[in-house]
């Protein structure tokens, strides 16, 4: 179970860009290293790539948790 974890959670990234117009406010994304996830997965606006991170590895550990869940039959 553990690798099968850990092989999951190394598919998956975040990653903090700037968005908007002007370019002054952060947003995290969700992106997948072996095939495009086909949806998109972002967060809202943050005033600093690190709050934006933070936010995005949040989001991405909820994920994880709830493919983990899903492959092992628990809903």
């Amino acid at each position: 179970m553990a690798d099968k974890q850990s092989n999951l959670s190394s598919n998956y990234f975040v990653i903090a860009k700037l968005c908007g117009r002007p370019k002054i406010l952060w947003t995290w994304k969700i992106l997948r290293r072996s095939k495009s996830l086909g949806v998109k997965y972002c967060g809202d606006e943050f005033k600093e790539a690190q709050t934006a991170k933070l936010a995005g590895e949040k989001a991405l550990r909820e994920l994880l948790n709830g493919i983990g869940h899903e492959k092992n039959g628990v809903r």
